[in-house]
């Protein structure tokens, strides 16, 4: 009976693989197609990635650190994507202590611990203690208080968060509701939240991790309200963490994503802390409840910490965009579909153009807003040195072009996110392909730190003064009121690829744009805008069109410095140089497309030239498809990082997504959890006979 068994198994097995062998011919094996893409390459991604990443020791340490992280119970990944928002929550917590304490062990810096805080990527209470607390008493705080609590921030023995927004007031920073009210008898403050859109909404930690906050509320002394200034509150019982009399905090609940942050909410019932809770680095109180303001040369010192802010994120904003092109563009190399016939292996994906035309323009923008983060660092970070010597003059500049660039760039990464998702299919849906965390990670860029279409609105303001003369920096031309629109010179479609006639159409679009705002705000011709009331407010749509162009200005701007400083380091090959500048090329077609309705309208080119514009697209798009693969590599990211069954850099996704997927809960039992409270009732034939 066995040797009949057998050799009808083996019957079958013969049957069937000759039924199959036409489809196992034609297979690929995804590591061979991944070995085959680097293969086309035209440059060397390592030359590329050394210079991206600042060095063959930064990338060295970066391997080291992630053999450390990989190491600890808290770095390990392979079951992140199952864990609930409880157990993520508190894994955020112990990945966050696990850095400091290997930080104090093994003596590593603070620059080592931001990279491994960067490579666990496992967002937890700790974000704002260490991205807006600690940053605000360094920029706001005297000497006295920062020796006074910088110390107790670094050792953990307090946690902090940054308590801003309220229900009902978030951008609007002069709208806020929570007050202190300072008292001259007792030399104290009482913090109160009058009404209840007056409660604090979103800061992270602020659920159930922080015992301090920064707290923005409308300084009130001797009946005089002199706007939200920053104090240092603290909230929670350091022995028991249990709210302090007086104060309201709890968790408000599910998000989108973010899932391991506790967002919290806030309410104070006359809670008394000392004067010296108010930060007073530049503005001040004294005993008898005198306000002492800023010098007027810095009367604006206190946005410092908010350019920070934003100039970081502007500075992220192509890491994450990298990071989903990185595993879209490593996925639709290996993934194929569709053949001419049955005899022949199926398409790349990636060699559709719909596809190539997608990614491509989002490897560039990647690139372009790496560069542009690294290029306003270098700004906030002169503007810091400046101002150890009292000069705020950068700052008005700074500020518009933080608040600009931290939409254009939130917005041109979450919808690059999405996109890549979008392009990877049904795979970009699981969240095992990192992509949906990457995306609901990083989507709330585009509200938190001000609300990007008032981000937008805040450059144009700056701008709009510029133009009209109000603001005395004339940085750009094309603001002055002698700047003529000319016709592109233009003729061929390669000649879209010459930076000179790029530059000058962006510079067009944004005086087009300028000259329409201009005369938007202003009530007739001889008259100055006006900046408040109904001719703004009816004219938002323009000025945010004026913004964006802007941003497209700067930024390609800045990529085409970070090209001139590539060129003048002798360890950059000339094929890494030439890659790069084919992709600047492609940013700025992408900015002419997008500027394209200003440049038609003002004249500076034809109806055959923006047709030129979208065939050097093409052209530029395809050139570059071989290079896809390398294009990412050069990022640097490892497979650790972007822990992405779907983007590991050999190739080997689908092996990946079967074992990834068998690791889940709801794998735990063959019958799933569904089986005993309600499935077996029904459908077992026992059970259901008793129905």
């Amino acid at each position: 009976m066995g040797d009949c068994r057998s050799t009808d198994r083996e019957r079958q097995r013969q049957l069937v693989e000759e039924a199959t062998r036409p489809i196992v011919q034609v297979t690929s094996h995804p590591v061979q197609d991944a070995a085959m893409e680097r293969a086309k390459a035209t440059f060397c991604s390592d030359n590329l990635s050394v210079y991206l990443n600042g060095g063959v020791e930064c990338l060295e340490r970066r391997k080291q650190l992630i053999d450390i992280l990989s190491k600890q119970p808290w770095g390990d990944k392979k079951n992140r994507y199952f864990l609930s928002r409880e157990e993520e929550h508190v894994a955020g917590l112990r990945g966050a202590v696990g850095i400091w304490k290997m930080m104090k062990e093994h003596n590593l810096s603070i620059q080592d611990a931001a990279e491994m805080r960067q490579l666990l990527f496992l967002p937890g209470g700790f974000e704002l203690h260490i991205g807006m607390f600690i940053p605000t008493i360094l920029s706001q705080g005297t000497r006295e208080q920062q020796d006074r609590w910088m110390p107790l921030c670094m050792d953990l023995r307090l946690i902090g968060t940054y308590a801003q927004t309220e229900l009902g007031h978030g951008t609007f920073l002069r709208g806020l509701e929570t007050v202190a009210v300072y008292d001259p008898e007792t030399r104290s403050f009482i913090i109160h939240s009058p009404t209840l859109t007056a409660t604090k909404w979103w800061p992270g930690g602020l659920g159930k991790t922080c015992t301090h906050a920064i707290l923005m509320a409308r300084l009130i002394t001797k009946g005089k309200d002199y706007g939200p200034h920053a104090f240092v509150v603290q909230l929670r019982d350091l022995e028991t963490h249990k709210a302090l009399p007086g104060v309201e905090v709890g968790d408000i609940g599910p998000k989108m994503g973010y899932h391991g942050v506790d967002n919290g909410f806030l309410r104070f019932d006359h809670v008394k802390v000392p004067r010296d809770a108010m930060l007073m680095r530049y503005s001040s109180i004294t005993e008898d409840g005198t306000y002492v303001p800023p010098p007027p040369r810095n009367s604006k010192a206190s946005y410092g910490t908010m350019v920070y802010v934003r100039a970081t994120i502007v500075r992220d904003a192509g890491d994450f965009l990298g990071r989903a092109a990185t595993i879209a563009v490593r996925y639709t190399a290996i993934r194929r579909q569709s053949s001419p016939d049955a005899s022949r292996r199926e398409l790349q994906i990636l060699d559709y153009e719909n596809v190539y035309e997608t990614l491509m323009p989002i490897v560039a923008a990647s690139f372009a807003l790496r560069f542009m983060g690294k290029n306003i660092m270098s700004m906030y970070n002169a503007f810091v040195k400046a101002k150890e010597n009292d000069d705020f003059s950068t700052l008005p500049e700074l500020h518009a072009l933080s608040s600009g660039l931290k939409a254009f760039c939130t917005d041109a990464a979450s919808f690059g996110i999405e996109e890549c998702r979008r392009t990877c299919g049904g795979q970009g849906y699981s969240v095992l392909s990192g992509l949906p965390t990457i995306y609901t990670s990083y989507v709330q860029n585009v509200t938190w730190e001000g609300d990007n279409n008032v981000m937008y609105l805040q450059m144009a303001r700056y701008l709009m003064k510029m133009k009209a003369g109000i603001t005395k920096e004339k940085t750009m031309s094309m603001y002055s009121k002698q700047h003529v629109i000319r016709p592109s010179q233009a003729r061929v479609p390669a000649d879209w690829t010459q930076t000179d006639n790029v530059a000058q159409a962006l510079k067009n679009a944004c005086a087009h744009a300028a000259q329409i705002c201009i005369s938007r705000i202003s009530p007739h011709a001889q008259a100055q805008p006006v900046f408040e009331g109904d001719l703004w407010n009816s004219s938002t749509m323009d000025l945010i069109n004026l913004a964006k162009s802007h941003c497209r200005l700067v930024t390609y701007m800045a990529f085409l410095e970070e090209i001139s400083h590539a060129c003048s380091d002798r360890a950059v090959q000339e094929e890494s140089i030439h890659v790069l500048r084919e992709l600047c090329s492609l940013f700025g077609l992408v900015c002419l497309q997008e500027s394209g309705a200003a440049l038609l309208e003002s004249g500076h080119i034809t109806g055959d030239q923006h047709a030129m514009i979208r065939h050097q697209f093409k052209v530029v798009c395809r050139s570059l498809r071989k290079n896809a693969i390398a294009l990412v590599d050069s990022f640097g990211y490892d497979d650790y990082l972007l822990n992405s069954a779907i983007g590991r850099k050999d190739g080997n996704v689908y092996e990946t997504l079967l074992e990834t997927a068998k690791r889940s809960p709801f794998n735990a039992t063959e019958q799933g959890p569904g089986w005993n409270p309600v499935l077996k009732d029904l459908l077992n034939p026992q059970a259901r006979s008793k129905l």
